[in-house]
C-alpha cells in the first residue's frame, strides 16, 4: 500500500470544502492507505481523525509561515508505514483506480516519479463519499466538464521512499517546484512516468486569497517573474531546473508502461538534454544538432 502526504491551507470558506473532499476522497482510495497531514493549518488535526490520518503539525516554514517542501519530503521519509509515497496538493480528488497505476509502475521500476496531468474543475459541495452512485456521478461529470490543465502544472508526485533527497527549500504552493522534481528525476536517471492517459485526476478551483499568501501566486510582473515573496524564492533556487510532463520518458497506457520513442518526443528530448546535464551542454547541444539534422533526413526520404 502506499503514504499520502500533505500539507493543506486552513479549513475555511472554499477550502473547507474542497480540502475535506480530497482527504476523503483519498481515504475512499482504501482504508489501508496511510495518511499524513502536516502542519498547523485551522481544521487540520480535525480532518485528521475523521480519516483516520496521522496528524504531524510541525514542520519548517518560510517567513511568512509557508511549508518547505524539504521538510515535508524529509519527515515523511522518516515516518511513513510504507515503501511508496504520494506527495499531493489538498485540492486534488483522486479516482479508485489511481491505486492500480501504482502497482504497476512500482512492479516494473526499483525507482520512479509518477506524475500526471490535471483536469481544473469548479466543486462548491462536498461530495458524499459513503454513496457509491453519487461518486459514481461525480466522475462521469468531471469527465465531461473538467478542462485539461497545462503540462507545467503537476500537483501530484509518487515515488520510492528516500529516492527524493536534497530537495531544495522550495514554499508548497508557489511556482516552479514541480517542475524542478522532473528535472530531478531525469537528472537522475529516475524513469518519470506520465499516467495522465489512464484517468482523470481533478483540481478542484478556488481562489488565492488565504492565510499564509499575500500576493496570489499566479501573478507575475512583465518579467515573468512572480510578484509574492516565496514565489521569488522559489524561481531563484530553480533557475533553469524547469521540466514538465512532456519531459517524462515513460508515460502508461491501458496499464502498461512504454518507454516514449516518438520522433516528437525525441526532438524535444534532444532540446531538454543541456538542461538536466549542464556540465555536458556544449558536446550535447552539438549533438542535438547532428541528430536532428538525420532525423529531418530520415522525415524527408520518407
Amino acid at each position: 500500500m502506499i503514504t499520502i502526504f500533505c500539507t493543506p491551507k486552513n479549513f475555511e470558506g472554499i477550502f473547507n470544502i474542497i480540502q475535506t473532499n480530497a482527504i476523503r476522497s483519498w481515504r475512499y482510495l482504501s482504508k489501508d492507505v496511510e495518511i499524513i497531514i502536516f502542519g498547523k493549518s485551522e481544521g487540520a488535526q480535525k480532518i485528521a481523525n475523521e480519516v483516520s490520518a496521522i496528524y504531524y503539525p510541525d514542520v519548517k516554514c518560510s517567513g511568512n509561515g509557508v511549508p518547505l517542501l524539504s521538510d515535508l519530503f524529509h519527515k515523511a521519509n522518516k515516518i511513513a508505514t510504507f515503501d511508496i509515497l504520494l506527495f499531493i496538493n489538498s485540492d486534488i480528488l483522486l479516482p479508485k483506480r489511481f491505486i492500480r497505476s501504482i502497482e504497476n509502475t512500482k512492479n516494473k521500476f526499483s525507482k520512479f516519479l509518477l506524475v500526471g496531468h490535471r483536469w481544473n474543475l469548479k466543486v462548491e459541495n462536498l461530495i458524499n463519499f459513503d454513496e457509491v452512485s453519487t461518486v459514481s456521478t461525480f466522475w462521469k461529470m468531471s469527465e465531461i466538464k473538467g478542462e485539461k490543465c497545462s503540462p507545467a502544472a503537476i500537483d501530484y508526485f509518487v515515488f520510492r521512499k528516500n529516492s527524493l533527497k536534497k530537495i531544495p527549500d522550495f514554499a508548497v504552493g508557489r511556482p516552479g517546484y514541480d517542475n524542478w522534481l522532473i528535472w530531478y528525476a531525469r537528472r537522475n536517471f529516475i524513469p518519470v512516468v506520465d499516467i495522465s492517459e489512464e484517468f482523470i485526476v481533478i483540481h478542484q478551483s478556488h481562489h488565492y486569497n488565504f492565510h499564509n499568501l499575500k500576493n496570489n501566486p499566479k501573478i507575475f510582473d512583465r518579467n515573468k517573474i512572480p510578484l509574492e515573496e516565496d514565489g521569488k524564492k522559489n524561481l531563484k533556487l530553480i533557475g533553469d531546473k524547469v521540466l514538465n510532463l512532456l519531459d517524462a520518458d515513460f508515460s502508461m497506457v491501458n496499464g502498461r508502461i512504454e518507454k516514449k520513442t516518438s520522433k516528437e518526443y525525441i526532438y524535444r528530448n534532444l532540446g531538454k538534454l543541456s538542461i538536466i546535464f549542464p556540465e555536458f551542454s556544449f558536446v550535447l547541444t552539438i549533438y542535438a544538432k547532428l541528430y536532428r539534422m538525420l532525423l529531418y533526413k530520415s522525415i524527408r526520404d520518407g
